[in-house]
């Protein structure tokens, strides 16, 4: 009787198998916008386990992308080629790097052309992601890789992303009915939104290292589209979306006090609530995380922050905010941990008269110590600390 039931059962499981390991067959474009900006627009397909990408970066003067590759069943990286080159009306294009990776002996090879310089990298791992294959490719992969997603609510896909020349964590988990978070501690996580036909729909990276969102069209002519955006920028030249690197420092009571940032701009965006979620731990700048350094301790309400080198984050809400010093300071600003805060505090809350573009963070005086203050859009958040 098993017997017979095991038989019975075998081509069952046998077909399962079969329709997991089935070509998939997606194409879209998808338009990433930061506010009001286009950031890149990009067509991807993914026949069977080949793919290919073209992007169009629109961060600052256009740039172009072309990737092609073929997946391991998994959705790992087989091998990929492709280059990044500047278009250029009315001559040839100026060729900006060429890319291209490999597995081969338990090993993932990858290998950079720039100019005259050739950059060979060897990881013992397989990928999903690498940040040196293709610019602003790298926040397309999830449309492709959402297809290699486990098929049940909870369950999920861990493989590696190649950033800061380690081999980080990179998880695909299914959230829910259509719902899916891609993404590595660096990365940030994506949040992905499929229709009732498993079609990519949008693609929400808020908090993630570039705070996007995605909405996913038909198909378009990339060449068209490459025309349209260099012509806007010969009519109107383009502002480049950039997050520019600061740093404040004062002195007091003896403690020397530097803070290093990176001011993004509001760009015509709602950040509180947001760009910059509630009652979710906040970089306070952009890309690496803000780093505080102190020649001598200085004190919170009568708490002590030793002399020595910290992270700040902070957690905004609508109840009032709690600025947080963290022991690691040389992190990206995805990558907070908060077993690692030193202190937390909490901060008050001022509404602004008029706007803030571009965020800013002072250490200005104060009796027997200063304030830290944080300015953005129309608020602004400080916290008091004395030297004595």
């Amino acid at each position: 009787m098993q017997l017979r039931v095991l038989l019975f059962l075998l081509p069952l499981s046998c077909s399962f198998l079969a329709r997991a390991q089935e070509p998939h067959n997606k194409k879209g474009c998808l338009i990433y916008t930061l506010g009001k900006d286009t950031t890149a627009i990009g067509n991807y397909e993914l026949n069977g386990y080949n793919f290919s990408l073209t992007v169009a970066d629109l961060t600052e003067a256009v740039t172009v992308s072309k990737l092609k590759g073929t997946f391991f069943p998994n959705g790992e990286l087989q091998s990929v080629e492709g280059n990044m080159y500047k278009p250029i009306p009315g001559k040839e294009p100026q060729l900006l790097s060429t890319y291209k990776l490999y597995y081969d002996s338990n090993s993932t090879f990858i290998e950079i052309r720039r100019n005259n310089t050739v950059i060979k990298r060897k990881y013992p791992a397989k990928i999903m992601v690498a940040n040196s294959l293709g610019g602003y490719t790298l926040v397309y992969m999830p449309a492709l890789l959402v297809n290699f997603a486990p098929g049940k609510n909870g369950d999920s896909l861990l493989s590696h992303h190649i950033v800061f020349n380690s081999a980080r964590d990179f998880i695909i988990r299914k959230t829910g009915d259509g719902n899916f978070s891609i993404g590595s501690s660096v990365m940030g996580i994506f949040t992905l939104s499929l229709d009732k036909k498993d079609n990519l729909r949008s693609v929400d990276g808020i908090g993630t290292s570039w705070n996007i969102k995605g909405t996913v069209v038909p198909l378009l002519n990339m060449d068209s589209v490459i025309t349209s955006n260099l012509t806007k920028d010969q009519v109107n030249p383009h502002i480049a979306i950039t997050n520019r690197l600061d740093s404040v420092q004062m002195t007091s009571g003896g403690a020397a006090i530097k803070i290093r940032y990176s001011r993004p701009s509001v760009r015509g965006r709602v950040i509180f609530g947001e760009v910059v979620p509630y009652d979710r731990c906040w970089r306070t700048g952009a890309d690496a995380a803000t780093k505080l350094t102190l020649s001598q301790p200085i004190y919170f309400n009568g708490k002590e922050l030793p002399a020595g080198e910290y992270s700040i984050f902070t957690m905004p809400s609508k109840n009032g905010w709690t600025i947080m010093f963290n022991k690691q300071p040389n992190i990206w600003g995805t990558e907070y941990k908060a077993e690692n805060d030193v202190l937390r505090v909490p901060m008050s809350v001022e509404v602004l008269q008029e706007r803030v573009e571009l965020l800013t963070i002072e250490v200005v005086q104060a009796d027997k110590g200063g304030r830290i203050e944080v300015s953005w859009e129309k608020l602004k958040v400080s916290v008091p600390f004395n030297t004595l």
